[in-house]
């Protein structure tokens, strides 16, 4: 029989984080959680994730999982499970994300930008909850925003909506997304430090 139990994976700029959650009553329970800094490669980082979630799968008697969601800064293709060269990632260009955790452990995946996956969670399980229409905004080693517009996820025909780091704020300043003066080089945590 198969557990209702998801697998989380957040890939960060700065650092990465895989849990497990249990679907009770509607809920997301969180039951285990690891956390490491990002890793030079993909590659390394892949193999870290894969390791982390049979670790947690093994230490809270997890036989299996019923899927795999992953977040990870953008751009992304989500329909592929491509990530695009987010630019606080240097070297993950064109990384196919989905195919390795599909063929592992045997279960479907997704990938979705981390503010989109914020505002869903957000929307579903959080403040957000009964709203038809919010904006999550992320500030961490980047920044951006999720949308739900009327009661759904806007990611935009090129999963582009709500890259508001881009926005240039001023023709000079602290550089974001290689750009002078973006609201990412002034507001993000990078922006502030």
């Amino acid at each position: 029989m198969k557990q209702d139990v998801l697998g989380g994976i957040d890939i960060g700029g700065t650092k990465c984080a895989v849990c497990l959650g249990r679907h009770v009553d509607d809920e997301i329970e969180v039951i285990g959680r690891r956390q490491f800094p990002t890793l030079p490669t993909p590659q390394r980082n892949i193999q870290q994730f894969m390791r982390l979630l049979e670790e947690l799968m093994e230490a809270h008697n997890v036989a299996s999982l019923r899927a795999i969601g992953i977040s990870c800064g953008g751009p992304l293709d989500s329909h592929r499970g491509l990530i695009l060269s987010p630019p606080n990632l240097p070297g993950w260009d064109r990384i196919d994300i989905l195919t390795p955790f599909r063929e592992r452990f045997g279960v479907p995946a997704a990938v979705e930008n981390d503010a989109n996956a914020c505002a869903l969670a957000e929307w579903r399980w959080g403040a957000g909850r009964g709203c038809q229409n919010m904006v999550f905004l992320t500030f961490g080693t980047g920044m951006g925003a999720g949308l739900i517009l009327d009661g759904k996820l806007y990611s935009g025909t090129n999963d582009m909506a709500g890259e508001v780091g881009h926005v240039r704020l001023a023709p000079e300043g602290p550089v974001g997304y290689g750009k002078a003066g973006s609201f990412e080089g002034f507001c993000s945590g990078g922006g502030i430090a």
